[in-house]
């Protein structure tokens, strides 16, 4: 672990993030401005079971056999529609709108009716999910599995940071906490101490598969 991590000299003025109902932080002095608050979800759900339903219910609905004779190769520009889970009941993150409702993942504004776009073997996506849509035809549905170290990487030790709370804004932190730096670097909060607060670098996905299911709507 490493200790004490000069946050200032780096620049990481903290941004709050909440994902859990929490006390609102400490009013003072040293508190961002409310008008740089973000807000982040983490992987948690109020209601799996409702999750779980609306999986299976998209899966259902999909033509698993694909239409037409055309077939995914590199260079082609397509529109997928993704639900990206952990396993039956954690989503997170889908183009999929119904299950971004029952799942906690719903982002208002969102436009879900134009899926995602991308340019297969131009390195826009993780590689597994680029590889996976090669041979894929228009309508079909395939569910795609990545391993950690190929998505996220493997959760490590020697991203867990160790800070003063004299470099951290006043806050009342909490375990499990979301936070942003200035520079757009997200940490969860490991573990709070009398005098600093232990801080986790690692991707929230870090150390987990990733299951896609992926559904081609479209070859461009």
């Amino acid at each position: 672990m490493r200790k004490y991590l000069l946050i200032a000299g780096i620049g990481l003025s903290l941004v709050l993030a909440w994902c859990s109902k929490t006390t609102a932080p400490v009013e003072n002095d040293s508190t961002p401005n409310t008008e740089s608050w973000t807000q982040t979800q983490d992987l948690s759900l109020n209601n799996p079971e409702m999750c779980a339903n609306a999986i299976k219910d998209h899966l259902a609905k999909a033509d698993l056999k694909g239409k037409g004779t055309k077939t995914v190769e590199k260079g082609h520009q397509i529109v997928v529609h993704y639900v990206g889970r952990l396993d039956e009941e954690i989503v997170f993150d889908t183009s999929v709108e119904d299950v971004a409702k029952a799942c906690g993942k719903h982002t208002p504004g969102r436009n879900y009716n134009e899926g995602l776009a991308f340019t297969v073997g131009a390195g826009q996506m993780i590689a597994w999910f680029d590889k996976g849509v090669e041979g894929m035809k228009i309508g079909q549905t395939k569910t795609v599995t990545i391993p950690a170290k190929e998505a996220y990487g493997e959760w490590s030790k020697d991203n867990i940071i160790e800070v003063e709370r004299t470099q951290l804004p006043a806050w009342e932190y909490q375990k499990g906490m979301k936070l942003m730096s200035a520079m757009g670097q997200p940490f969860t909060v490991y573990e709070i101490k009398e005098k600093t607060v232990v801080l986790d670098a690692n991707h929230e996905l870090a150390g987990k598969d990733l299951i896609f299911d992926i559904t081609l709507v479209e070859i461009k």
